[in-house]
């Protein structure tokens, strides 16, 4: 997701939502839980050497970086509020050699039986 950085500068961020409003996000032991089931993260650079849970309330979301360590994300400043949000990313075009549209995950489907 693109979003407004929160704290009044004009810089845009790109993270991955990881909590919807109303979920609990639990990161503990370098592992990432939402409402109690685990994630699984290919995509991440490192697991996250950091603890907390945390919860979003009506238009709030719980944001990520890719390298969860070195990210100025939810995790060290609280959820996004709704009104930050600008769209989702959909193509990488730089560097030129690294270009190709952006993998979504669906956790929803992804665990549904």
């Amino acid at each position: 997701m693109v979003f407004h950085y929160p704290f009044g500068t004009d810089r845009d961020f790109i993270k991955r939502i990881i909590g919807l409003p109303g979920e609990t996000v639990t990161i503990l032991s370098g592992q990432v839980t939402v409402n109690g089931e685990l994630l699984q993260e290919p995509y991440i650079a490192a697991a996250p050497r950091y603890n907390g849970t945390w919860t979003a309330a009506a238009d709030e979301y719980f944001v990520l970086g890719d390298n969860r360590n070195n990210s100025s994300d939810s995790h060290s400043w609280g959820v996004l509020q709704r009104e930050f949000l600008i769209g989702r990313a959909l193509v990488v075009y730089w560097p030129l050699d690294a270009l190709e549209i952006v993998p979504h995950y669906n956790y929803a489907q992804a665990s549904a039986p």
